[in-house]
């Protein structure tokens, strides 16, 4: 592996490996018995809230001052709030430094994701980053619950160390590498002014606006309101079903069984994106794939949930890699990256919470079925 993707894969590694660090001692970082479950959901919230709230505006800062400079900012910012939910046992604080955190995460991935793109063997490489960004969910999961004997906080305190460490690769020589003139391909049709030289000419409101007109033609003109609209379906989806199948799996299965399943996904995740990114597949077979891939976990969950889950994370992962390959052949700019992303957050966000005013009335069963078929509901989406 070469200085560059060393650089840039340790720093998916430790950001989503701090991200997902938090997840099994929530009730304690929500003050134990005396914590709240509100207080446990904003603690949890937070970092999605900060990452979709800063996507868009941190790629168009990607565009304006250059990928490198952002990412390095994302990767600072996830440092500092890792240390301070070290360090901190006030929920507010842990809040507030989550929202960060996530704010750290807005600004890493647009940026990452054009330059990435603009690699000669993009596909592979978008493969293998997407492989480690899996390997840190998992990661972050399993060491947080095997280290929280040694104290509750080690395994945030230990991604934070890594992330520090990335942050020293990123501000050297090696940081350079990644994006040599610093910058991406602008959100423009037009090449007939460099990023530089707009930098110079435009006054920031004037370009915002400019950046909100051509997203509505691009949206709407191009594949790229398709593949947004795919995405929101693809997490929606499968985001509905993680955030129900504790409470429907807890007659028949423990909790370390639960445990294992939620690993699976993530391991299959990771296994299906370096397939993905290596297979001399069109990307438009590989998000189909992902997608009958995922609906079928999401079918055999209610009696499955080994396979199911295994299913699932093989799906998204081969999907992701697809969609992001079809993004960068419409454009790789950090707004277009951006903008991409935030098709997955809302995915999330928006899944659960729409599936439960249905909960009452279908059951879970019924639910994650029909789920399911909603996903498949992508096949009458055609992407050129």
């Amino acid at each position: 592996m070469n200085l560059k993707k060393l650089t840039l894969y340790s720093s998916v590694f430790a950001l989503q490996g701090l991200s997902n660090a938090v997840i099994p001692i929530l009730p304690e970082l929500a003050g134990g018995d005396s914590g709240s479950v509100a207080v446990s959901s904003l603690i949890f919230s937070g970092y999605f809230m900060g990452a979709f709230l800063s996507l868009v505006p941190l790629g168009i800062l990607a565009d304006r001052i250059g990928n490198l400079k952002v990412i390095r900012f994302g990767m600072l910012l996830t440092a500092l709030a890792g240390f301070v939910i070290t360090f901190s046992d006030i929920p507010l604080i842990l809040g507030i430094f989550r929202f960060l955190e996530g704010v750290g995460c807005g600004a890493f991935f647009p940026a990452a994701f054009s330059i990435l793109a603009e690699w000669e063997d993009s596909q592979q490489s978008l493969g293998e980053f997407n492989f480690l960004l899996n390997a840190g969910l998992a990661a972050g999961v399993f060491f947080s619950g095997v280290l929280a004997g040694f104290g509750i906080k080690t395994a945030i305190a230990s991604f934070t160390f890594l992330a520090g460490l990335s942050c020293l690769l990123l501000l050297s020589k090696a940081g350079e590498l990644l994006s040599p003139n610093g910058y991406g391909k602008e959100f423009t049709h037009s090449e007939s002014k460099s990023p530089a030289k707009s930098q110079q000419d435009t006054s920031l409101l004037p370009e915002l606006k400019s950046y909100l007109v051509k997203s509505r033609k691009t949206m709407f003109q191009t594949d790229l309101g398709k593949i947004w609209g795919i995405s929101v379906l693809l997490y929606g989806t499968t985001g509905l079903l993680n955030a129900n199948y504790a409470d429907y799996s807890a007659s028949f299965l423990t909790k370390p069984e639960l445990g294992l399943a939620i690993s699976v996904s993530y391991l299959a995740a990771m296994l299906s994106s370096l397939i993905a990114g290596r297979a001399d597949f069109n990307y438009k077979n590989i998000v189909r794939m992902g997608i009958i891939l995922a609906a079928a976990g999401i079918f055999l969950s209610v009696k499955l949930p080994l396979l199911a889950f295994f299913l699932i994370g093989a799906g998204g992962g081969a999907a992701v890699v697809g969609l992001i390959t079809a993004v960068s052949r419409i454009n790789s700019s950090g707004f277009a990256m951006g903008l991409f992303n935030t098709g997955i957050y809302a995915g999330l966000g928006l899944g659960p919470v729409l599936g439960s005013f249905f909960l009452g009335t279908l059951g879970y069963e019924a639910l994650f079925l029909g789920s399911a078929i909603t996903l498949l509901s992508v096949f009458f989406i055609k992407l050129e």
